[in-house]
């Protein structure tokens, strides 16, 4: 199928865990999770699209051309000006994804967006997709979007959804588990409907409480009284993971482009991830026709995807841990939801067997059949925090490129990988976030000093004199908004309270 070919199945979307009836794409993208507590796929055959077609397209022109793949034909212009909307204008650089080259290796910054994290690439357009979704099924309704955040989605989303017309946003944060610049960002943020919500537990607290938050009896009864739908910014819609597809074919042909690589070779993708959202989006895009070899996932020391990768067991039932990737410090990666239900040739009975193992026991273990399959397309490896220091410090003095705390776990383990299976294959390592998002460990690698957060940015850029993005600039001049902080447990009861008060 080339791109633009009619789909032989309809464009339907269902649950993971096969107990509710399938929607189409308006309706996924304002439910954002499945009434059976699952997560929405797309239950058709997906788009096969022609490399040589898109290689002139713009980031914009290349994000509408995918996404068309996944919306109805009647959708098609809706599709092609949100994108223009959201990547076309002044929230990214002309080169929306740069990739630049360290060593032997090609670093894809992900973190040019109006945050400096690559949550931008999805949180940008996620709004779009909700307003064009909200028009087309002509709802009147008032959403209200909540989210959880380990750092980058929270900053992001209340940015994509500051002053958007019909919404409001509630983002919930671990108060003590996230970097002081992500923090700063989050209970600083402008807007009217905007919300910022501090809990005394974990990122895994917070969205399973805003999971729960879905399907909860209580809440319904509420949002119903006072016309109010949930809907999710989290990786769990599927308007979030759609729009990263986009960079994994955006980076592929910018080689090809360079003549670093000729078109339909394969490369290796590294990508640093802890609710596997990124990483998905990158089977999907291998699926639609991306020549890809292998995607090396790495994790920072609460490694349950590495031991996933590596055993095929799930096994949630460990210490936590908070580190110096914070973004990374997850221990439910929902997003694997999706990955285990496509290798399951869609089968969501089963997978509503794993997931209720999972939240009986904490544990589930594939069959056989799927971890094959995983072990075909995945690798995995993880870096303790002093190897995250050594591996942004090794990086930077071999090729003078430095790397934040996220993106030095993908460049540990593409080192151990290419050690251990001689796979010489040229590499893509996504770059998550900008180094000054995290300057206290990243000053600290470099010099091994320890500074504050402020004093550490100062330092970092006259030590490297790497530009400092904008959206970091006098972040701590700007006036804290928000500082309240609840118990975890009362997150559901805070939802309804918010509700009665529209």
């Amino acid at each position: 199928m080339r791109v633009g070919d009619t789909m032989s199945k309809a464009l339907t979307y269902v649950s993971t865990r096969n107990k509710q009836e399938p929607s189409d794409f308006y309706t996924a993208i304002l439910q954002g999770i499945a009434s059976d507590g699952g997560l929405l796929v797309p239950d058709f055959d997906l788009p096969q699209l022609s490399l040589k077609e898109l290689m002139d397209l713009e980031y914009h022109q290349l994000a509408s051309t995918i996404l068309k793949g996944f919306v109805p034909k009647d959708g098609h212009l809706l599709i092609e000006g949100a994108c223009k909307s959201a990547y076309g204008g002044s929230l990214f650089p002309k080169e929306v994804v740069p990739v630049k080259k360290a060593g032997d290796i090609f670093v894809a910054e992900l973190f040019q967006g109006p945050t400096a994290a690559f949550k931008d690439m999805a949180l940008t357009l996620l709004p779009h997709l909700m307003t064009l979704s909200l028009k087309v099924k002509k709802e009147a309704r008032d959403v209200m979007i909540l989210a959880a955040t380990s750092g980058d989605t929270g900053k992001a989303a209340l940015e994509g959804f500051k002053d958007v017309e019909g919404t409001s946003i509630k983002v919930f944060y671990p108060s003590d588990g996230v970097s002081a610049i992500q923090k700063q960002q989050m209970i600083t943020q402008e807007g009217k409907n905007v919300e910022v919500i501090g809990i005394d537990g974990n990122f895994d607290d917070a969205q399973t409480a805003v999971k729960q938050a879905f399907n909860d009896a209580s809440i319904k009864a509420v949002s119903k009284a006072h016309q109010i739908f949930l809907s999710s910014a989290n990786s769990i819609n599927i308007g979030r993971l759609l729009p990263q597809i986009v960079y994994y074919f955006y980076t592929y042909l910018s080689l090809v482009k360079r003549k670093e690589i000729q078109l339909h070779d394969e490369v290796d993708f590294c990508i640093p991830s802890g609710n596997f959202g990124n990483a998905l989006a990158g089977f999907i895009a291998k699926k639609m026709g991306l020549p890809v070899h292998k995607f090396i996932c790495s994790s920072n020391k609460n490694n349950i995807l590495t031991d996933f990768f590596t055993t095929g067991r799930y096994d949630a039932n460990r210490e936590f841990y908070k580190t110096n990737a914070p973004a990374m410090d997850i221990l439910i990666s929902s997003n694997l939801e999706r990955l285990v239900w496509f290798l399951s040739d869609h089968n969501g009975d089963q997978v509503n067997q794993y997931m209720t193992k999972l939240k009986e026991d904490g544990i589930y273990e594939v069959d056989p059949a799927v971890f094959d399959q995983i072990k075909q397309y995945f690798a995995a490896g993880y870096a303790s925090e002093t190897e995250v220091l050594l591996a942004i410090k090794d990086m930077y003095e071999q090729t003078g490129y430095l790397l934040d705390t996220h993106t030095a776990t993908g460049y540990h383990v593409i080192k151990k990988y290419r050690e251990e299976s001689q796979d010489s294959l040229p590499v893509i390592l996504l770059a998550t976030a900008s180094p000054y998002k995290f300057p206290e460990a990243v000053y600290e690698a470099l010099s091994q000093n320890k500074a504050d957060e402020y004093e550490a940015i100062k330092k970092l850029h006259d030590l490297t004199h790497i530009e400092i993005p904008a959206p970091l600039i006098d972040l701590d001049q700007r006036e804290i908004r928000f500082k309240e902080v609840i118990k975890k447990e009362t997150i559901i009861d805070f939802v309804k309270e918010k509700m009665t008060q529209k």
